[in-house]
């Protein structure tokens, strides 16, 4: 029978926690997102059914092709910015774009509250545009880092589960809060 050596591991559980809070904000706003959406442009912004359903159609459509487009450009970037790494820099990019968009998405429509039905649409359309751009990057990215983070499998896998419990442990939190608040 043959004896398994034992390697050590590459990553240290600093690298390990860190990579796995990585996508926390991914996690809490796309609970919120899947899960409050709909009613929130429905019951809080009166919009129709119809128009409620388009701006999540959109918001559908734009992920699926960002996903195409940032994998294909994260693999082509040489360097990122400010050699800050290609999988770090579209990682930042899309956190930057959630954290602008997201509250603009869950928001009254700034300045426009009184307008056109077509103008509040495109309003949230653009900010909707921006999240779903947004989490698509930090989302291929941030799965993207798995592979050159390590080459054991061992450890690929362990990055997963600890992502994958930071992800439960993000929806949990999102929906205690709501229950408490809500």
């Amino acid at each position: 029978m043959e004896e398994s050596i034992v390697q050590p591991d590459v990553l240290s559980k600093r690298s390990k926690f860190t990579y796995s809070v990585g996508h926390v904000l991914n996690d809490v706003t796309a609970a919120m997102w899947l899960s409050y959406f709909i009613v929130f442009y429905y019951r809080v912004m009166n919009f129709i059914n119809a128009p409620a359903g388009y701006f999540f159609l959109i918001g559908q459509i734009v992920d699926a092709v960002s996903t195409i487009f940032v994998s294909l450009a994260s693999d082509r970037t040489q360097t990122g910015l400010f050699h800050y790494g290609k999988r770090k820099t579209w990682h930042l990019i899309g956190v930057v774009c959630v954290l602008i968009s997201f509250p603009f998405c869950f928001n009254l429509c700034i300045g426009c509250q009184n307008s056109k039905f077509w103008i509040q649409f495109i309003y949230y359309a653009i900010f909707i545009t921006i999240f779903q751009f947004g989490w698509a990057s930090s989302q291929v990215a941030h799965l993207a880092m798995i592979n050159e983070l390590t080459h054991k499998d061992g450890e690929r896998v362990a990055l997963n589960s600890y992502r994958y419990a930071w992800t439960f442990l993000s929806s949990t939190s999102l929906y205690a809060t709501a229950s408490f608040f809500f």
